[in-house]
C-alpha cells in the first residue's frame, strides 16, 4: 500500500510539475524576427519617412561584405583624388593672383618708374643708365637683422647662376630705406659683403619716397627704446626685375626660393628675347605689292626717312 501510494503521489507531482511547465510555456513572448526581417522593417519605415534614405539603407543593409568593402574603397579614393584636383586648383588661382591683369602691354607690371639715384661712390644711377641691362632691385637696410640678408643672398645667386651658366649680365641694385644710419660707407661694405657685383644706392627721403611709391615699396620707422639709432624698419620684402627697356616684367616675393627663382628670371629673358625676335622679324618684312600700290596713290604714309 505505501509503494503504491507513494508511486502516486509521485505521479501526481508529475502531472502538476507538466501542466505547470505547460502554463508557463503558453505565456512566452513570440520568437523575435530575424536580422533581414527587422532589416525590412526598418527600411519600409524609413521609405514611407524619406524614399532616398530608405533606397540607400536597405541597399547597404542587403550588400555583402565585399560590395561594402568596394564601395568604401571606390568612395575614399574619390574623396582622395578630389582633395587632390582642389588643391591644385588653389595653388593655380593664387599663381595667377601674383600676376593678375597687372600687365599693360608685354612684360610690363603697373608697377615701376623712372628714378635717378646716387651710388655709394657718387655716381648717378637712374632708369635710362640702366637700359639695355637687366636689373634685380631690391628695398633694404643694414641694420635688417635677417630678412634683408637673406634676400640679398639669393640675389647675389641669381647673378652669379645667370652669368656664369647662361651668359646673362645682370645688374643688382640696393636701395637703402634707412638715409639715416646707411651712409654711403655704410652700404658700401654692407653691399660688398654679399657680392662685388651689388650696387647700393641713395638718394633724398623725396626721392627714396618717389621710388618708393612707384614700385609700391611699404616702409615704416619702429619705436626706438633705449638707444635713438635702435630702431627697426618695416617693409615691403620683394625683388623686382626690370628688363632692358627699363620696364618692371616680374618680382620676387620673399616666400620663392632661388630653385624657384632662377627659371622664373631666365623665362623673363626667354620671353623678351622671343618677343623682340618677332618685333624685328616684322619691322624686315617686305612690303606686298599691295602696299607699294598705296604708298604710290597716297593711301598710306610712307616711312619717315
Amino acid at each position: 500500500m505505501l509503494c503504491f501510494k507513494s508511486l502516486r503521489l509521485s505521479r501526481c507531482t508529475r502531472l502538476r510539475l507538466s501542466a505547470a511547465l505547460n502554463s508557463t510555456s503558453s505565456k512566452r513572448p513570440a520568437p523575435s524576427l530575424s536580422e533581414k526581417e527587422r532589416i525590412a522593417e526598418r527600411s519600409r519605415k524609413l521609405y514611407e519617412e524619406s524614399p532616398t534614405t530608405a533606397k540607400v539603407v536597405s541597399f547597404w543593409g542587403a550588400a555583402s561584405r565585399f560590395k561594402k568593402f568596394v564601395i568604401v574603397f571606390v568612395a575614399g579614393n574619390i574623396l582622395v583624388f578630389y582633395v587632390r584636383l582642389s588643391y591644385v586648383a588653389y595653388q593655380t588661382s593664387q599663381l595667377r593672383k601674383e600676376n593678375k591683369d597687372q600687365v599693360r602691354t608685354y612684360g610690363e607690371l603697373s608697377v615701376g618708374g623712372p628714378f635717378e639715384l646716387v651710388d655709394t661712390d657718387g655716381n648717378i644711377v637712374s632708369t635710362e643708365s640702366l637700359k639695355g641691362k637687366w636689373v634685380l632691385l631690391y628695398f633694404g637696410f643694414t641694420y635688417c637683422p635677417d630678412i634683408c640678408p637673406e634676400q640679398m643672398e639669393m640675389m647675389a645667386s641669381v647673378v652669379d647662376i645667370a652669368k656664369e651658366e647662361h651668359d646673362i649680365d645682370v645688374v643688382p641694385l640696393m636701395i637703402t630705406i634707412d638715409l639715416e644710419r646707411d651712409t654711403p660707407e655704410v652700404l658700401a661694405e654692407y653691399v660688398a659683403e654679399y657680392s662685388p657685383k651689388i650696387i647700393g644706392l641713395r638718394g633724398t627721403e623725396q626721392q627714396i619716397d618717389n621710388v618708393c611709391n612707384h614700385f609700391r615699396c611699404y616702409r615704416s620707422k619702429g619705436q626706438a627704446y633705449d638707444d635713438p639709432q635702435d630702431y627697426i624698419l618695416d617693409h615691403t620684402v620683394t625683388q623686382y626685375i626690370i628688363n632692358p627697356e627699363g620696364k618692371t616684367v616680374g618680382y620676387f616675393m620673399s616666400n620663392r626660393n632661388l630653385e624657384e627663382r632662377v627659371p622664373i628670371f631666365l623665362d623673363h629673358v626667354q620671353k623678351y628675347n622671343e618677343h623682340k625676335a618677332a618685333m624685328s622679324a616684322k619691322e624686315n618684312v617686305q612690303p606686298s605689292i599691295l602696299d607699294s600700290v598705296k604708298q604710290l596713290i597716297g593711301l598710306s604714309s610712307s616711312p619717315a626717312s
